[in-house]
């Protein structure tokens, strides 16, 4: 068989799952980008309070005594063992392990490479003694510069550095003991750190995205319930009064369209059962017509009246009664059956009272008397041999 066709339902998901996809993709798209800013405008925000925060808990004389060791080249081991280096950098390490950052230390522009370390709070393979040397992105170290020279804290994007790998650097001014900017304080945080806070975004991005996924199929679920239903529901109305039954399509909430629909189709089932009255009318009055029609040609010869008993004591005679409807031919018909039924079974004679309906005469031909049952009158003339009914002459004597 071919099919019929889609459903109404299934175009109305075949309609709104592209949407619903696309919305969902668009959505979370725009959260996990938000949320990507927001996490990197909240590392930026962090490394840059952090620097100048850490940069304010430093030293001023320790530090310039420090930054006078690295430019001297003083060796490493040595002076990190001094009261003067411990007391600053161990708040440091405190600072960048609590605060999760990758690297938090002091620097000097200068050197051969571009910086010279002289505090750093990391430990391990890490860890720049102090007075080593870094060779920086030129843009970090036109931010370094700037620092410098105006007093404003750095705060760079994503950058890759040779020897560290992807950072965000913030960096902050820190003051000798003149109150004059000498070095900067940078605190890092590695791209590894970046990205597990990216990927809780991402993870809370595609949640948002399933949640919409959901509550697009929940409004698209409550528009099919609105929309394709009804329509479902009039088709089925209108199959219905297709297929011969009139009654008019029901009631129920259902946009306007279908209402008007509805309601056009109840107006068609009103009128189709106005015109099949009509015609069912017409056709039982011709069929009326047309088996009278037949009836009284078959009926044509019944007699207007019929003996049903004659005996010696007794003649009973049934008079039609008037008109030439079927009822009065059928009647005419029954008569002469029931005559004929008692001609065949004489017992019946006695019963015949019980038996026969409508307007008889009985003459009791041994009294001479004749009289009418029924409701209908009939006129008896007397004659010299008998009784006359109309024109026919009944006779006191048994059989004639």
């Amino acid at each position: 068989m071919r099919p019929e066709g889609i459903t109404i339902q299934a175009l109305l998901w075949r309609t709104f799952t592209p949407a619903i996809v696309v919305v969902a993709i668009a959505l979370g798209a725009v959260v996990y980008n938000r949320l990507y800013d927001t996490i990197l405008d909240g590392f930026a925000r962090k490394l840059t309070t952090t620097s100048a925060l850490t940069a304010a808990l430093i030293d001023p004389a320790d530090h310039d005594w420090l930054i006078a060791q690295a430019r001297a080249g003083a060796p490493p081991d040595v002076v990190e063992k001094d009261p003067r280096y411990l007391r600053n950098v161990e708040p440091m390490r405190r600072i960048r392990r609590e605060l999760g950052l990758t690297y938090l230390y002091s620097q000097v522009i200068g050197g051969t490479k571009g910086v010279i370390y002289v505090l750093d709070s990391t430990q391990g393979e890490d860890h720049s003694p102090i007075g080593t040397e870094d060779e920086l992105p030129a843009d970090t170290m036109a931010g370094l510069r700037a620092v410098t020279a105006r007093g404003a804290i750095y705060a760079s994007p994503i950058q890759y550095q040779e020897q560290w790998g992807l950072l965000k650097t913030a960096a902050a001014p820190a003051r000798g003991s003149d109150g004059r900017i000498v070095a900067t304080v940078g605190a890092d945080v590695n791209i590894g750190v970046i990205q597990v806070a990216t990927q809780n975004a991402l993870f809370a991005s595609a949640l948002i995205g399933v949640g919409s996924l959901l509550a697009c199929a929940l409004v698209t679920l409550a528009i099919m319930r609105g929309v394709a239903r009804p329509i479902e529901a009039l088709k089925a109305d209108a199959l219905r009064i297709a297929a011969g039954d009139r009654n008019p399509p029901g009631r129920g909430a259902a946009p306007r369209e279908v209402t008007g629909l509805r309601q056009a189709l109840a107006d068609l089932a009103t009128a189709l059962i106005a015109r099949m009255r009509t015609a069912w009318g017409e056709m039982l009055a011709e069929d009326r017509r047309r088996n009278f029609a037949v009836l009284a040609e078959v009926l044509a010869g019944e007699p207007d009246m019929v003996t049903l008993v004659d005996t010696e004591d007794l003649l009973a005679v049934w008079i039609s009664p008037e008109g030439t409807d079927a009822a009065a031919l059928l009647q005419r018909r029954a008569m002469r059956a029931l005559a004929e039924r008692i001609e065949a079974e004489p017992a019946l004679a006695k019963d015949w009272t019980a038996l026969a309906e409508g307007t008889v005469v009985v003459l009791d031909r041994r009294a001479r008397t004749a009289r009418v049952l029924g409701e209908r009158p009939v006129v008896l003339t007397q004659t010299a041999g008998g009784v006359e009914v109309g024109q026919r002459v009944f006779s006191w004597e048994a059989g004639r």
